[in-house]
């Protein structure tokens, strides 16, 4: 699927903005480290300032490419679903309505489809880049404190944990949103469809006034 390639690029940008905070928090404590045991020069607060102007232009770019990344992912995933759904009409005919509801195919393919741009935009590259994210810092830590660095690292299982959980109280809430909007896109349906009988009534006792 194309929109894989998206979601990589994505969490790689991610990664780089990660990385470039890492090394402008590495220069400016190494600045407080020097001005704390008076040995910080004059060249050390400009190679530091440059390192920081240089790790916010990083992130900055990094996180308008994230966004149209995540834009282009959700893009892709909506357009090839949209096209699977007609391509299925196509292939049931005028009897899907005998297998699956009208106002219940329009939803699908309107907002079903809609609520899948959060999932693929944002879900997937920030799950992806949560498990990424606590190794490149164990191993950045190592260089500092080896203890600590193990207990984050330790701590990592409970990042999936913690999504899977908030996924299950979301998939229980929007399954009984989702039954609730489909009755109502039912009732809905049915009106409009009733407008037409309504207007031949409407017809008929007009012409026999007539």
């Amino acid at each position: 699927m194309k929109a894989k390639k998206y979601i990589a690029g994505n969490v790689i940008c991610q990664w780089i903005s990660l990385a470039a905070n890492i090394t402008m928090m590495a220069a400016v404590t190494s600045l407080l480290a020097g001005l704390y045991e008076k040995t910080a020069e004059t060249k050390h607060l400009i190679t530091t300032l440059i390192i920081a102007v240089t790790a916010v232009v990083i992130r900055f770019i990094c996180t308008t490419v994230s966004s149209k990344m995540s834009y282009l992912s959700s893009k892709t995933v909506k357009k090839a679903l949209r096209e699977m759904i007609y391509q299925k009409l196509l292939q049931l005919g005028a009897s899907y309505n005998e297998q699956v509801k009208t106002s219940e195919v329009v939803q699908v393919a309107v907002e079903g489809v809609e609520q899948l741009e959060t999932y693929f935009g944002a879900y997937l590259p920030q799950l992806f880049y949560a498990m990424s994210a606590p190794l490149t810092l164990f191993v950045v830590l190592c260089f500092v404190d080896i203890p600590c660095a193990v207990v984050l690292l330790l701590c990592v299982p409970l990042i999936p944990v913690a999504i899977i959980a908030v996924q299950r109280w979301a998939k229980k809430l929007l399954s009984k949103y989702w039954g609730q909007y489909t009755a109502l896109g039912d009732t809905f349906l049915e009106n409009l469809q009733g407008l037409t009988t309504l207007k031949f009534i409407r017809q008929m006792t007009s012409n026999r006034g007539k």
